[in-house]
């Protein structure tokens, strides 16, 4: 890890559907150790126009992150990260899920009929902990309690088995001084230093 439910091949076959109204559309998954879920992703098909919103639910409907899609491409897995991980429990049932405000989407039926394997996740089968493979027809992002023929709505998670948060150094170039000037040929040494809150920075490289 970091990794997800599905297979970055994998991608589905049917043609892109919409109810013509904004929705939400997600699935059920646990890790079978605990770690942090670092993001959403989704699979887009080519005409998937609109935004669309990650969010990460416990199975009761609290909203434990959330975050908007940008730089999307034309089709593909789309992926965005949370401003922070969130800590997942082992063996816990959490549901991940994307809004669509255009109202497109991907499904294959019975997608979720049965269980779906990758490393410590699985995308549960429908009847495991309720029926799997959820939505909800709303114009803000929300927490889907629907469902329909076990359908995976090709949405997925990522996940970190760590449970450490990462922090991004600070770096600071200690010389030369700003604005310094030389006569060219010259010698110019640079120096900096990083550091940051995780002790993880192992070298400084300059390009």
């Amino acid at each position: 890890c970091p990794c997800s439910v599905f297979q970055a091949s994998s991608a589905p076959s049917g043609a892109l559907q919409n109810d013509g109204q904004a929705l939400q559309l997600g699935m059920k998954f646990r890790s079978s150790s605990s770690g942090s879920v670092t993001g959403v992703r989704f699979y887009k098909q080519s005409g998937n126009t609109g935004t669309h919103v990650g969010q990460l639910h416990s199975s009761t409907g609290a909203l434990l992150a959330q975050a908007t899609f940008v730089n999307e491409t034309a089709s593909g897995w789309q992926q965005v990260l949370f401003s922070s991980p969130v800590a997942v429990s082992a063996n816990t049932t959490y549901v991940v899920s994307y809004h669509s405000s255009a109202g497109y989407y991907s499904t294959t039926y019975n997608g979720l009929a049965t269980a779906i394997t990758n490393g410590p996740l699985t995308g549960l089968a429908n009847g495991a902990d309720g029926s799997n493979g959820v939505y909800r027809y709303t114009g803000t992002p929300a927490f889907p309690t629907s469902a329909y023929q076990a359908s995976n709505y090709w949405v997925d998670v990522v996940y970190s088995n760590s449970t450490t948060t990462n922090q991004s150094p600070s770096v600071a170039i200690t010389s030369p001084a700003n604005n310094a000037t030389y006569t060219a040929p010259a010698t110019i040494d640079i120096a900096a230093n990083a550091s940051d809150g995780d002790g993880t920075v192992s070298k400084v490289e300059f390009y």
